[in-house]
């Protein structure tokens, strides 16, 4: 009995280091093809998030962060309900996939925004190690793209795409303020 036993439990490391191969093989080949994704779809997860935030009252701007091709985060503008400025969109949806994203299973993430990530949110992107960001609205008023020339964030972010589903977000902050909606897109108060 000692020596089926002995022999079962080789069988189970051995399972075990096939696994833990078979995923480390497959971190290490298996990249994401960022062009094949339907951003349209995701960023349509994105859009519902903006249209509660709207419904509650606050900037019409929602976030959902994807891995694998599942939705690990969602957020809203919730500056009002939060009784906080900091209450962003990204960083909400950054918070609820938090405990994905600190498992370190976060490689090929992808966060969607209504509106293109300001500079705190853009810094705490980087600081999640999420590879790519898809916006529909540029923010040209803020301008954080800026931020992309610094080395440190252009090694962590791979892709950097807006206008996905963009007068949907348009739309929207019509509705909500058009003052501001110039703003962002002539980049002028």
């Amino acid at each position: 009995m000692v020596g089926r036993a002995v022999a079962v439990d080789l069988r189970l490391a051995d399972l075990c280091a096939m696994i833990r191969a078979a995923n480390l093989l497959r971190s290490q080949t298996m990249e994401l093809d960022f062009t094949a994704i339907d951003h349209e779809h995701f960023m349509r997860g994105a859009l519902k998030e903006a249209e509660v935030a709207f419904a509650n009252g606050e900037r019409p701007i929602g976030a959902v962060v994807i891995h694998d091709g599942k939705i690990i985060g969602r957020g809203r503008a919730d500056h009002n309900g939060r009784q906080s400025e900091i209450a962003h969109a990204e960083l909400n949806a950054l918070l609820q996939a938090e405990k994905y994203l600190h498992a370190d299973i976060h490689g090929d993430s992808i966060i969607y925004a209504t509106v293109e990530p300001c500079v705190m949110c853009l810094g705490a992107i980087v600081m999640s190690d999420i590879d790519h960001v898809v916006f529909a609205l540029p923010d040209l008023w803020i301008n954080p793209r800026q931020m992309l020339d610094m080395p440190y964030v252009r090694r962590h972010i791979k892709n950097y795409l807006g206008g996905v589903l963009e007068s949907a977000s348009v739309a929207l902050w019509e509705r909500y303020s058009p003052r501001e909606l110039k703003m962002m897109r002539e980049g002028k108060r």
